[in-house]
């Protein structure tokens, strides 16, 4: 059955579909609505949380991850903007509702306060880009009443960019240079853009294009309302090429489990994973082949992501994307280490 879809304009217009009397509250809600510019060309193709991670799209880990907390599918409602048909069909296939922002973008703080008629009294927050092993229900129970709580995580790099954070109370006293609470902060600790709310605190929130941090949990800092729950697990922000590459081979080596695995499919040279129904007659290794993709005899791959249905040209290819829409000749982005110790901005 078709997942509902809800349509909303900055106009304060909504129209939303008619839902079944069986919808539960979504108890989730997944940030998909975002232009992904960063990760262009390949966002020009498909919208960044449906790109291929391990032969899943994104936001399939975001379900595992929430499945392994007792959320399901029919729970979760998810933003779309951005090659919005793209999501409508990911969230047909999979039972989960869409709210598509048209015609403009909503940000954080509007998309969850058009959705918050739809939403649980609680609720889980996750973006579509991000990777990670987040306990949430923890984060849920950490919620105080009327407020939020948020996933920190240390990292040095981007505490000293983008600093939110908690005192000895697991209570968040500092929100980058725009919010600061009564408290006194221990430094070293940012935004990991996993959080959950009880749905009052959207009352501060407004039905336009805003940051959920800089409206409704600004409001409530100075009243100790929002929570701190630090992160000391997998965690990775998937915002340029570079990143969306390394991530792939370390879920494909084993040194980032992401929460729905690999797509299933056979184990190849050098670690490389054949998704099911990948048609392979060159070398491969060390690499990522989508379903469907084909790669010919005269191509070689090493440490390669394929996209399902495309088709590698001939060569001998290293550290490369190839995409495109299915049966259809892969474009190919060449993508260079990464420099040492270069870091991705945080969310939020």
């Amino acid at each position: 059955m078709p997942a509902p879809i809800t349509t909303a304009s900055t106009a304060d217009e909504e129209q939303t579909a008619p839902l079944t009397a069986a919808a539960p509250p979504a108890r989730a809600f997944l940030l998909a609505a975002g232009l992904g510019t960063r990760l262009r060309p390949l966002t020009l193709v498909l919208p960044k949380p449906l790109l291929p991670v391990g032969g899943r799209p994104m936001l399939d880990h975001a379900l595992s991850l929430l499945a392994q907390h007792g959320i399901g599918p029919r729970a979760c409602l998810v933003n779309a903007h951005h090659l919005h048909g793209a999501i409508e069909a990911w969230g047909r296939a999979r039972g989960v509702a869409v709210q598509v922002e048209l015609p403009e973008i909503l940000g954080t703080g509007g998309g969850l306060k058009v959705a918050e008629p739809r939403l649980a009294e609680r609720f889980v927050v996750l973006n579509g880009d991000i990777l990670c092993d987040v306990d949430l229900r923890a984060l849920l129970a950490a919620v105080p009443p009327g407020g939020a709580a948020l996933a920190l995580r240390n990292d040095p790099a981007l505490s000293s960019e983008a600093p939110v954070e908690r005192d000895a109370h697991d209570v968040v006293v500092r929100m980058r240079e725009f919010a600061r609470g009564p408290g006194a902060p221990l430094p070293g600790t940012h935004f990991t853009g996993v959080h959950a709310a009880d749905r009052a605190v959207l009352a501060h929130a407004k039905p336009e294009f805003s940051c959920i941090l800089r409206t409704a949990y600004k409001a409530v800092i100075g009243e100790r309302k929002l929570a701190a729950l630090l992160h000391r697990g997998a965690w990775v922000d998937i915002g340029a090429p570079v990143e969306y590459l390394d991530a792939n081979l370390a879920v494909l080596d084993g040194a980032l489990v992401a929460p729905g695995g690999l797509a299933p499919g056979a184990r190849g040279p050098g670690g490389a994973l054949l998704v099911d129904g990948a048609r392979v007659s060159g070398a491969v290794r060390r690499s990522v082949v989508g379903a469907g993709a084909v790669v010919p005899a005269g191509a070689s791959l090493r440490d390669c992501v394929v996209w399902d249905g495309v088709i590698v040209p001939p060569g001998d290819h290293h550290r490369c994307v190839f995409f495109g829409l299915p049966g259809a000749p892969a474009e190919r982005l060449e993508i260079p280490l990464a420099a040492e110790g270069a870091q991705a901005e945080g969310p939020g």
